[in-house]
């Protein structure tokens, strides 16, 4: 069995089916989704020789006190060959740094019969040290969208994990980029490098290639200085269950980026010891030893997305700024 981490699973009843059938489901992951804790994921394949679909399925986690801990609206005709099933959380009601205890069910027909039962010990946090994440950029529709874009992805701390551009053309209108990334917060930023076009432009991240797997969205607004920024909560009511992928939190200095016409000026509550200018490309523009709360300087760069990153005492802030 295809299984991410160990599952014991002990067939306890099947009312409709037999065991082999029920022996076909081979469930890759049944944890909490990337981007909340108020759905179960239940990713599962179906191998079954004889055809056998699991006619309107429904999901069940079933507590050892007998109570619903999370339920899946019925939204296939079946389970294909790959499938991923979100189950909705009762609030409150299951702990997520804790093994889950209990049972989970298969039922069929709405709910109308009991097909598969399995017992379950473990945690629905992923253990996995990164876990895949797709950043996209594309058009839902209403017209074209045209032109050049400079996208990045941040951490908690802002400091740049990757940057780029890409363009959208008429015969291309997706764009994406893949990670693997550890949990923590993250976002995603994009930036327009020419005039607004129109269409239904979207920022999207999504954990995982299969259909229906967890995603959060964004449109893009064409008229917020032709900017977005998406935040990505990406596993992070699972940080600190595993070593070592936990992420210990951190003290953040803030910086301040005020930008008055040509004259950039940068803004700490403590002397900036250093100070570095670089584009999205990663290009280094200027670098600077202020040892000052308060830096200005004239600057005339290309329209697009920049990045500041600044030495308080012996750590490092970076911030974003649109030019």
């Amino acid at each position: 069995m295809k299984h991410l981490f160990p599952f014991f699973f002990i067939l306890l009843s099947s009312t409709a089916f037999s065991q082999t059938v029920c022996d076909s489901l081979d469930f890759v992951s049944i944890q909490y989704s990337a981007f909340t804790d108020s759905v179960i994921v239940v990713s599962v394949e179906n191998n079954n020789t004889t055809g056998e679909l699991f006619d309107y399925p429904g999901f069940v986690l079933i507590n050892t006190n007998g109570d619903t801990v999370a339920k899946e609206t019925v939204n296939y005709f079946g389970i294909g060959q790959q499938s991923v099933h979100h189950l909705n959380v009762r609030p409150g009601v299951q702990n997520p740094l804790e093994n889950f205890v209990g049972v989970l069910q298969l039922h069929t027909g709405f709910y109308s019969d009991l097909a598969c039962e399995w017992t379950l010990n473990e945690s629905l946090c992923t253990p996995n040290e990164c876990d895949s994440i797709i950043l996209a950029f594309e058009n839902w529709g209403g017209a074209l969208v045209l032109g050049d874009f400079a996208w990045s992805l941040l951490d908690s701390a802002n400091a740049v994990i990757e940057s780029g551009t890409f363009t959208m053309e008429a015969q291309g209108q997706h764009w994406e980029e893949r990670f693997c990334l550890p949990k923590g917060m993250y976002s995603y930023t994009l930036i327009a490098l020419g005039e607004p076009t129109g269409g239904g432009p979207t920022m999207t991240a999504t954990a995982g290639s299969w259909y229906n797997s967890p995603t959060i969205q964004q449109y893009f607004a064409w008229f917020d200085n032709d900017s977005s920024t998406l935040q990505i909560p990406f596993y992070t009511n699972c940080i600190g269950t595993q070593s070592p992928s936990g992420i210990a939190e951190t003290t953040i200095e803030a910086v301040d980026i005020i930008r008055n016409g040509s004259l950039l000026s940068i803004r700490s509550e403590k002397p900036m010891r250093q100070i570095e200018l670089s584009a999205v490309d990663g290009k280094l523009i200027g670098a600077f030893t202020p040892n000052t709360n308060l830096f200005s300087l004239p600057v005339d760069f290309p329209r697009g997305l920049y990045f500041v990153r600044v030495r308080i005492a012996d750590a490092w802030v970076t911030q974003k700024f649109v030019f």
